[in-house]
């Protein structure tokens, strides 16, 4: 390949932790003016690699060229000079600050020494203006929502001028319409010369955006190809390393009698008078756009938020919950959307945050007995193919998937007989998917009750028996699960299409 245009090389660059070889070996050119889309399993070392072009490490091997040029990227500061910006999952905005300071953080301009805020507004209005943000840059960015504070993370990396720009599942929590502005950002940036690296889980968002494709799997490249001459199943293939026909786990429906109802639930300003019944043995999804109640439904059917009317039965015997514990005891559990704030512990061990939800099963004469679960932690760990599969091991250093995973077995472990899952499959790669999908079918096999609400219309329509949509805060009817498909669902929750109110 000739040098013209390429914005940034990797020649054979390795990254070892301890007892791990997370990226071996890797040949990467990226050119200028195209958007190059990093696809992988979680675990297989996109993230590392993706650190390591950023600055994040010291130690790695191999030669990296920036514009030609070889340079030593061991901190991010450097990798900012050489022009390199990365913008990260989780968004390392202040919210306590205001817009104009998160964007020129370490670089606010100053006249006599002193802050110069006639400058600071300027040079903030330009930045959010490149990438078409209508803002004050005096709101505080607690004050906005989270696909502005998404364009803002990206204006604030582009005040650095880049050459090169590191996005890393930048759609992560944006709605539809959200990504599609996104989408033209991106194009803009494209156009303007930008090298863009984009990962992501989405293969139809790398399709949509990407000009290539490499793909990585066990911290290896293994393959690079033209969006033009690839295929998403070839992707898949590529990706975990066999064959796919189904990326949705196949089971025989047979739901038993209605088991969990909620009759006339209403909590002010968030969901009114919602009523719906599951059966055992089924898996009954929830569709909706951002903001349609779903998980404000989802959190109070569970008994973290309180509710202002309405009745919750399971198996006949009427249920008030009025906190989360005494749901879980009740047999209610619920996987929530944000596994990092809300889900797990990440500075505990894999075993600790799985066998959580049972620890009163687990003690004897007020002695903690872990041990006693030893078997069934191992069977979890097994069946949903953790990596690694150490209990002991700190369960923020696994990949996000991974620590999906850990969630997942928590509250199969407490074996509840109505589970709620909200987004079980958000950031997680393909390979994953399948697993959570199988697990999430056999549940449903076993004779337990799944409530699924899911943004993925491909996951809500494959996995569910029935959909209710919902929308503004009611639930506005429901579809058989023969009469589920995508475009339906999607229909149905802008409002387009009349249902029928079951």
């Amino acid at each position: 390949m000739s040098e013209v245009g390429v914005a940034l090389e990797l020649r054979g660059v390795s990254k070892r932790y301890p007892g791990t070889l997370a990226v071996d070996g890797v040949d990467l050119t990226v050119l200028a003016g195209e958007v190059h889309a990093i696809v992988g399993e979680n675990g297989a070392g996109k993230s590392t690699l993706m650190k390591t072009i950023a600055g994040s490490f010291n130690d790695y091997s191999g030669e990296i060229l920036v514009n030609t040029k070889e340079v030593a990227l061991h901190s991010p500061a450097i990798a900012r000079s050489v022009g390199i910006g990365m913008i990260h999952q989780e968004l390392s905005l202040a919210p306590p600050l205001s817009v104009a300071e998160n964007l020129l953080a370490g670089r606010l301009p100053k006249r006599f020494g002193l802050l110069d805020r006639r400058r600071t507004i300027s040079e903030s209005r330009r930045l959010l203006e490149q990438i078409g943000l209508n803002l004050d840059p005096n709101v505080r960015v607690e004050e906005i929502s989270q696909h502005e504070a998404q364009l803002v993370e990206i204006a604030k990396t582009l005040g650095n001028r880049p050459c090169i720009l590191v996005m890393d599942e930048p759609t992560s929590s944006l709605s539809r319409d959200e990504v599609g502005r996104l989408f033209e950002i991106i194009r803009r940036l494209r156009n303007q010369g930008l090298a863009i690296i984009y990962i992501s889980h989405h293969l139809s968002e790398v399709f949509e955006i990407a000009d290539r494709v490499t793909v990585m799997r066990d911290g290896r490249k293994v393959a690079m190809k033209e969006i033009a001459e690839a295929t998403p199943a070839q992707i898949v293939e590529m990706m975990i390393g066999g064959m796919v026909s189904d990326l949705y786990a196949e089971r025989a429906a047979a739901p038993g009698e209605y088991r969990f109802r909620v009759t006339g639930l209403t909590r002010w300003g968030f969901f009114h008078e919602v009523s719906f019944s599951v059966r055992k043995g089924e898996i009954f999804g929830i569709g909706g756009l951002s903001g349609s109640g779903r998980s404000e439904l989802a959190r109070s059917l569970c008994g973290i938020d309180p509710v202002d009317a309405g009745t919750i039965e399971l198996d006949g015997r009427r249920l008030k919950p009025s906190c989360y514990r005494e749901a879980i005891e009740a047999g209610i559990a619920y996987l929530t959307e944000d596994r990092k704030q809300a889900g797990l512990a990440l500075r505990m061990t894999m075993a600790e945050n799985a066998l959580s939800a049972v620890i009163p099963r687990l003690c004897r004469l007020g002695v903690y007995l872990p041990g006693r679960w030893r078997d069934r932690l191992t069977e979890l760990i097994s069946s949903l193919r953790v990596s690694p599969p150490d209990p002991g091991a700190e369960t923020g250093s696994l990949s996000g998937g991974n620590q999906q995973k850990v969630l997942l077995a928590k509250w199969l472990a407490a074996g509840p007989e109505v589970l709620i899952l909200d987004e079980p499959t958000r950031g997680v790669d393909v390979g994953a998917k399948g697993i959570i999908h199988r697990a999430i079918a056999k549940l449903a096999d076993d004779g337990k009750s799944v409530i699924l609400i899911s943004s993925d219309l491909p996951e809500l329509v494959g996995l569910s028996d029935r959909i209710a949509i919902m929308r503004k805060g009611r639930l506005i009817g429901e579809m058989a699960g023969t009469d589920c498909a995508e475009e339906a669902v999607l229909l149905a929750a802008n409002g387009e299409v009349e249902m029928l109110k079951t």
